[in-house]
């Protein structure tokens, strides 16, 4: 679909813009393939070089909860028909009361059907290094699946993603007569696209596909739209909420094409807003079924209702609206810099690697005078078919429902959030460099160049990013190793980043002294995690962890028993480092340990914090008992286990203390 140009006559008001030559290069027949072969060659060349080095690494991150450790997707075929009855998660948590630890909900079963898809072909096998699996606690860093297959799957769905927007881009910057495809908005704008680091998540963690096959989806049904209204062929319009469906079965941010492609076929075509009503209607469609679909496997809209106090989960807990709005607007801001120079770039922006702020703070405040102006100067420009105003409201609308301002999304901020977005200002600079700036050439050489020399060294800056970032996605350590030194204010960076060395080094080192530093350095990123958030439930098993492991270096069971206490004071609540708290005194308890020492501790911890302090009988018997089990003659430990048994409710079990303690004293 092009622009029209003017007429030397008026065309009567309700006439449809007139098919342009251009546009019979159709994606989907030979013409397309037959005369830009080169450029679809060169973007996917692109993706290829820029990325193979991810098609040699396992899974990170959350490819754990949507691929191998996902019992949906691990059944494979048979599986995809509970994945797209149920949040994407449910085949991870199993439980429907464990996905309300996240905020809201996931319906993006396309992108999980894909992988129970690899499941069934490829089988399943260990797939992720070191073999051995940590205790006590620590997640597994095994994989089930074969992750290459994923990632050269990514890797080549990326490359068609440039493809399919340069055929969408040259219906909307169309070839004039004698122009080459390597001067066009429509090449450049697609190839700063696929060049751009930003894009590196995405495509590098397999979990990203889900951004890559939504944005196939939107771009497919946008040209399905043009399609229509350049051939009048209805089937076009089935075609549109085809793929539009499964832009949204692929990710819920699909729904903001429902604005931006009846914007585009108004903007590019000229045509009637009757006409764009109609072009509507199969988008509308086709979001209800998505959405009557989501409901049934969610149920509910938009969340699930329930209170999430964790910070991990909810990154603006504790704010004010005033702190919110501003911490918003700064990490919108973040965004327009990371576009134009992506670096540094990390896979975590928790808290508070985006600080907290408030309306005293001048980014947050310029980043609201440029969302703001840029809107405003948009929309008001917009009848005069300025470009640079689409692709504001392009990458406005796109980014509009991650921005945080309408919908919670639990996090500050992610790159992947701007893949969709970043369309808009590709278009954007491309335009500017292209077709705006030649317009000043005339005879000018310089002039006429300007934007290759503008385009090549950022491209070649874009180029040298995204293979400096691609190796950081090999497994947790080389991603949570980048990431601790790119958002040392990230509480989950550091946490994350010693469970990684806890996994990848500690467990398969032999070496006693660098077993020892190993630890020394894992407190150290510990307890900065916990400085940054004292209530960090992972933080804290780790921590305690860590006190196990220096245990087994030094066998010094004071300074074991200091750590435990600290944590137990603390953090008294939690769960799994209670557990492993449970399991590691039952071994110390039963195999040799110094008996005076445990039961010194069981009693410290067992009477005077949780009995005298917290009132907590079923936690003070848990640790007293500790105390029993190495049949240690300590009177005063049985006494207090008298006394416990007794507000207990069990005299029995507090008469069968008392005559054990009646011992201890006879001893």
């Amino acid at each position: 679909m092009a622009k029209k140009q003017p007429a030397a006559k008026p065309a009567p008001s309700k006439a449809v813009s007139t098919p342009q030559p251009e546009v019979k290069t159709s994606f989907f027949n030979g013409l397309f393939w037959r005369t830009h072969w080169i450029p679809a060659l060169l973007m996917m060349l692109v993706s290829v070089n820029l990325y193979y080095a991810s098609t040699k690494f396992g899974y990170v991150l959350d490819d754990e909860m949507v691929i191998w450790k996902n019992t949906y997707v691990q059944d494979g075929v048979s599986g995809i028909g509970k994945i797209f009855g149920a949040d994407s998660f449910m085949g991870y948590f199993q439980k429907k009361e464990d996905l309300y630890k996240v905020e809201g909900g996931r319906y993006r079963p396309l992108s999980l059907a894909t992988f129970a898809l690899e499941t069934e072909l490829f089988g399943k096998d260990k797939a992720d290094l070191p073999k051995e699996a940590p205790t006590r606690g620590v997640p597994t860093v095994q994989g089930r699946g074969n992750p290459q297959i994923s990632h050269w799957i990514n890797v080549l769905l990326y490359g068609a993603n440039g493809i399919l927007l340069y055929a969408v881009l040259l219906g909307l910057f169309p070839l004039s007569d004698g122009k080459k495809w390597y001067t066009s908005v429509a090449f450049w704008a697609s190839m700063l696209f696929v060049f751009h680091p930003l894009h590196s998540e995405c495509v590098a963690n397999i979990k990203g596909r889900d951004e890559i096959m939504a944005l196939m989806g939107s771009l497919a049904a946008l040209y399905a739209t043009m399609k229509y209204f350049d051939t009048q062929q209805k089937r076009w319009l089935a075609f549109s909420a085809v793929w539009f469906l499964l832009g949204l079965f692929a990710k819920e941010n699909t729904l903001t094409f429902i604005a931006v492609i009846p914007l585009t076929v108004w903007f590019f075509g000229r045509v009637p807003a009757s006409r764009v009503a109609t072009a509507a209607a199969p988008l509308l469609l086709a979001a209800f079924i998505f959405i009557a679909m989501r409901y049934n496997a969610l149920g509910y809209m938009l969340s699930h209702g329930k209170t999430n106090n964790d910070l991990m989960n909810d990154s603006f807990l504790g704010m004010n609206l005033g702190e919110r709005t501003a911490t918003i607007f700064l990490t919108l801001g973040w965004y327009i810099k990371l576009l134009i120079y992506p670096s540094p770039l990390t896979h975590d922006y928790y808290p508070y690697h985006v600080p907290k702020v408030n309306w005293s703070d001048w980014r947050a405040l310029l980043s609201l005078a440029l969302y703001v102006g840029g809107t405003v100067w948009a929309l008001r420009t917009l009848r005069q078919r300025k470009v640079p105003a689409y692709a504001i409201l392009f990458f406005m609308l796109t980014l509009s429902i991650v921005s945080n301002l309408f919908v919670s999304v639990g996090s500050f901020m992610n790159e992947r959030f701007v893949y969709m977005p970043s369309v808009g200002y590709c278009i954007l600079v491309a335009w500017a460099l292209f077709e705006w700036l030649p317009r000043f050439a005339e005879n000018n050489a310089a002039v006429k160049w300007a934007g290759y020399a503008v385009l090549a060294p950022v491209l070649g800056f874009f180029a040298w990013k995204t293979l400096q970032r691609v190796p950081d996605w090999e497994n947790m350590l080389t991603l949570n190793t980048s990431a601790v030194i790119a958002s040392p204010n990230s509480a989950r960076a550091q946490s994350f980043y010693t469970t990684a060395l806890y996994q990848y080094t500690y467990n398969t080192t032999t070496d006693k002294e660098e077993k020892l530093r190993l630890v020394d350095t894992m407190a150290v990123h510990a307890k900065r995690a916990l400085d940054i958030y004292p209530n960090y439930g992972s933080a804290w098993v780790m921590y305690c962890n860590i006190a196990f492991a220096r245990f087994e270096q030094d066998h010094q069971m004071d300074r074991l028993f200091n750590e435990l206490t600290y944590c137990l004071e603390h953090n008294p609540s939690n769960t799994l480092m209670r557990n492993n708290i449970d399991s590691y005194m039952k071994y110390l308890a039963t195999s040799g340990g110094n008996p005076n020492k445990i039961c010194a501790f069981a009693y410290r911890i067992g009477y005077e914090e949780f009995y005298k302090k917290r009132k907590d009988i079923k936690s003070a018997l848990q640790f007293l008992n500790y105390g029993d089990m190495t049949q240690w003659h300590d009177a005063r430990l049985y006494d207090a286990l008298v006394e416990v048994y007794t507000a207990a409710g069990q005299p029995q079990k507090a008469a069968e203390m008392k005559a054990k303690g009646d011992a201890a004293r006879a001893y």
